[in-house]
């Protein structure tokens, strides 16, 4: 059975590890000091459904203007289904709607391994030059195909940041072309995020292998529910190949 409420609470603890953490009831900022881009700085609501939903945006609008970052809402839509029309009313706009998916270790489907494909677990010992490896094809994956190579000093940076974040490397004969990540566990739950595959190196079932890794860790360390949100129907289809279902919509709402 899907819990809600504790994957929402999972979302605002993981994050809680890494950001800034302002208060706004019946809402939580988290401000990440190193960026000011909208996804690393969000508004997380606490409460599923609240009469002071208009009077806690106004501050949250307050906590964010007054850090130069922009106002931004993230959240499930099935934990909070009022919220959204209330973000609307102010003049957010959804930017973001995820496939939320779900598995339990029952559920989990490890799939076929492609020829010459391996998964490294990240640790403290791992070359900082493998992180620049790895947060190279995340960038270049999630936004500009022709992203320079991440230098070191952004590197290092992340590692200090999100110390509580598992990562995960997928090397195809020994060169990096996959990545994903493990949040923190929080009362039996855990997000994998992160995943990405190079451009010129997908559909070869890469994501997939690094997506079953990557639960699997979690589950071996006693979470009883993973859960991601994958980008569209194309990519949820990878995630349900290794037992991962859909059910509902992760939000996120930023306003101009």
């Amino acid at each position: 059975m899907v819990d809600i409420d504790r994957i929402q609470a999972q979302l605002r603890a993981a994050v809680r590890l890494s950001h800034e953490v302002v208060t706004a009831p019946p809402f939580t900022c988290f401000f990440n000091p190193d960026s000011d881009a909208a996804y690393a700085n969000i508004a997380i609501p606490d409460e599923a459904a609240s009469d002071a939903f208009d009077a806690g945006l106004a501050a949250v609008e307050r906590e964010f203007r007054a850090r130069g970052r922009r106002p931004s809402l993230e959240y499930l839509e099935p934990y909070a289904p009022s919220l959204a029309a209330c973000l609307e009313a102010r003049g957010y706009e959804c930017e973001v709607r995820s496939l939320l998916m779900v598995c339990t270790p029952e559920m989990l489907v490890a799939p076929r391994m492609p020829a010459g494909f391996t998964v490294e677990a990240i640790n403290d010992a791992t070359p900082l030059e493998t992180i620049q490896d790895l947060m190279t094809v995340q960038a270049r994956a999630f936004g500009d195909e022709a992203s320079p190579r991440t230098t070191a000093e952004d590197a290092a940076q992340f590692r200090r940041r999100f110390a509580a974040l598992r990562l995960f490397a997928g090397r195809l004969d020994g060169v990096i072309v996959s990545a994903a990540s493990l949040t923190a566990p929080y009362e039996g739950v855990a997000e994998v995020a992160g995943v990405a595959t190079a451009p010129g190196f997908r559909r070869h079932g890469f994501a997939g292998a690094l997506t079953y890794a990557a639960t699997a860790a979690a589950f071996d360390q006693g979470v009883s529910q993973a859960f991601l949100t994958a980008a569209n129907e194309a990519a949820g289809r990878v995630y349900a190949k290794v037992g991962y279902h859909a059910t509902g919509s992760g939000l996120a709402y930023r306003l101009e």
